[in-house]
């Protein structure tokens, strides 16, 4: 009996440990395909983000979130967030290092890690 808890506790201990895999440091690229709204963008600048395994820290500002995990949905990934009042957050995963957030087609964020 000792021994299938020993077991239990282990294998909950390896769970916490694994994240999400997209941990990191991200510099934001905002851009849209209204000229006049991708020139406004591009004025403005990037951010640099820190993804970690429960929050996003922005310029100092952390947020957490109840859960971050990857979803597969077809042949498609998503990075999603859920936050503490239990609504989610979904930003597609273009490669291991590429998030993209769609604005519903007026602007688009797209994050690329630069440091792991």
């Amino acid at each position: 009996m000792k021994l299938k808890w020993l077991w239990i506790l282990w294998l909950a201990a390896i769970l916490m440990g694994c994240g999400h895999g997209f941990e990191g440091e991200y510099k934001e690229q905002v851009g849209s395909p209204v000229e006049f709204l991708n020139t406004i963008t591009q004025m403005a600048g990037g951010r640099t983000l820190v993804i970690g395994p429960d929050f996003i820290d922005s310029n100092g500002i952390r947020t957490p979130y109840q859960d971050i995990f990857v979803r597969e949905s077809g042949s498609q990934r998503y990075l999603v967030f859920i936050k503490e009042d239990g609504s989610e957050e979904a930003w597609k995963i273009e490669d291991d290092d590429t998030l993209v957030q769609d604005g519903g087609g007026l602007v688009s964020i797209t994050l690329k890690r630069v440091k792991k």
